[in-house]
């Protein structure tokens, strides 16, 4: 029950007037692809693979978002800290990319319903000390840049190694440049998987809502957004 009166807040915040919105040309052109934009860094949400398509749970679920309003997909790769800028600029329609939904970002942007409700964890070397969020403060710990986790690292009195992309992050962990590396728990569990067990991950440190970062011009794909994650979320 407790879940069900967050997603219920969650859209009552970030409900807005419409009335200006409506008038965006790209609602009007149907034939008009929808622009999405996702980091490919953080499998299996969003990754590349061997063909360097972009795939994922996220795309699958931006895929499904498009086809409900029956509008075609462009899919574009981004640096985190480019996605929500551009969501305010107009030039892009909509985002997944394991997205926290905070009162800050709803600024700039909307926020569909939550698609996923997980936390943040640490990815560290098997056989070191567990990490804990409380005493990060006397850890070299590494954060994507400009994320929730960087902000959480901050107020817990540690300056985290910030990197652009997952993959930089593990890069310097393998190399024992950090002592462990602070993100979402669902691409770190996955790349803990894929390690070979020289990575694991320590029990969840936050709880977080997850949601899809549409631009306020365009209420027609957070209708569909919501919609689709009401009929079943990200698969």
């Amino acid at each position: 029950m407790r879940f069900f009166a967050i997603l219920a807040l969650v859209v009552l915040v970030g409900c807005s007037d419409r009335s200006a919105q409506m008038a965006d040309p790209r609602i009007a052109d149907a034939s008009r692809p929808l622009v999405f934009l996702t980091q490919p860094t953080d499998p299996p949400c969003s990754c590349t693979n061997a063909s360097g398509e972009i795939v994922g749970t996220e795309v699958d679920l931006a895929r499904r978002i498009a086809a409900k309003i029956g509008r075609p997909l462009v899919v574009e790769g981004a640096d985190f800290t480019d996605i929500l800028p551009r969501l305010k600029a107009g030039t892009a329609d909509f985002a997944i990319s394991s997205i926290t939904i905070t009162d800050a970002r709803r600024l700039d942007v909307d926020f569909s319903v939550p698609y996923r409700m997980d936390g943040a964890c640490f990815l560290y070397r098997k056989g070191s000390p567990k990490p804990r969020l409380s005493q990060s403060a006397s850890l070299r710990v590494g954060a994507k840049l400009d994320t929730i986790h960087d902000l959480y690292l901050s107020i817990h009195g540690c300056d985290p190694l910030r990197f652009n992309d997952l993959a930089d992050g593990v890069k310097a962990l393998d190399r024992d440049e950090i002592d462990a590396l602070f993100y979402d728990a669902v691409p770190l569990r996955e790349l803990a998987k894929r390690s070979g067990g020289r990575f694991v991950v320590s029990p969840l440190e936050t709880r977080e809502l997850y949601g899809v970062a549409v631009d306020k011009r365009r209420p027609d794909v957070l209708a569909a957004a919501n919609a689709v994650i009401a009929e079943g979320g990200a698969k």
